[in-house]
């Protein structure tokens, strides 16, 4: 096999393939510049970065929910993006959930969308919501659940997907400090049980700290991709825990003087 087959052999095993990307919504003011990311199958990435750097947009791309219109390569699970795609599942900052729809209802939307029988849909979201320990909740609306019972309704709508791959935007950013810890916890569970790649946008050096593998750290717009820290941090993890660990507070330290450096950079 030769070197340009092996590399796109590696680029199709992995969960997201990201090579030089270049975007532009306008053809003048770069929005991403010269952005290379992998995400191996199995692994929990977070994406760290000022306000508008282009974390979400990066999400979009592989979401297909963003036309690639720029220079550079992307994959994502070994192929181009597109909407719709089986094994993604997308989980928003808002929870997003149907007013006039119980916590059930909610849970099985996602499945049903995707044409899964109503029965089939509705006992896989009953299991999930199980999982995310809201089984005596199936019935309420969302008008009658907490904000962090509304976001656990949230992931179990996600995990029932049974998707290979999670795009996950700021899913804990509006989140009070306690209710956060616990859905952190449930998340690294979740992700173990279910053995899912993450991609993983935050403002939140601590959680993306405790929940990944690896921290990416992004510039100010133009967005470029400026360190890639590995979290050696053993799992399994509790969230509670790691804040006694001088590692941890270690990492966060790193992360931050990458921060800082990426601001001078670009008022550089």
């Amino acid at each position: 096999m030769n070197s340009a087959s092996a590399y796109h052999a590696a680029a199709a095993s992995r969960a997201v393939s990201v090579d030089n990307l270049h975007l532009s919504f306008d053809g003048r003011s770069p929005v991403l510049a010269d952005v290379s990311l992998r995400l191996e199958r199995g692994e929990f990435v977070s994406l760290v970065g000022p306000s508008g750097c282009g974390k979400t947009t990066l999400l979009n791309l592989c979401a297909g929910l963003v036309p690639h219109t720029g220079a550079g390569d992307i994959g994502v699970m070994g192929s181009a993006p597109r909407t719709g795609h089986p094994e993604i599942g997308y989980m928003l900052a808002r929870d997003s959930l149907l007013p006039w729809c119980s916590a059930l209802e909610n849970a099985a939307f996602g499945l049903r969308v995707r044409g899964t029988p109503r029965q089939q849909a509705l006992e896989r979201a009953r299991r999930m919501l199980g999982e995310v320990g809201l089984a005596q909740h199936e019935s309420a609306l969302p008008k009658a659940l907490s904000h962090g019972m509304r976001q656990r309704t949230a992931l179990a709508r996600t995990f029932a997907l049974d998707a290979s791959l999670l795009l996950m935007d700021e899913p804990f950013g509006a989140l009070d400090a306690q209710t956060k810890l616990q859905l952190q916890d449930l998340l690294l569970r979740l992700c173990q049980q279910h053995s899912c790649s993450v991609l993983f946008v935050t403002h939140d050096l601590a959680e993306a700290v405790a929940v990944s593998d690896r921290v990416v750290v992004m510039s100010s717009r133009p967005g470029r991709i400026i360190a890639d820290v590995p979290i050696d941090l053993p799992r399994p993890r509790s969230i509670r825990e790691l804040q006694k660990s001088p590692r941890f507070h270690e990492l966060y330290s790193a992360l931050w003087s990458h921060l800082e450096s990426g601001w001078v950079h670009h008022e550089g």
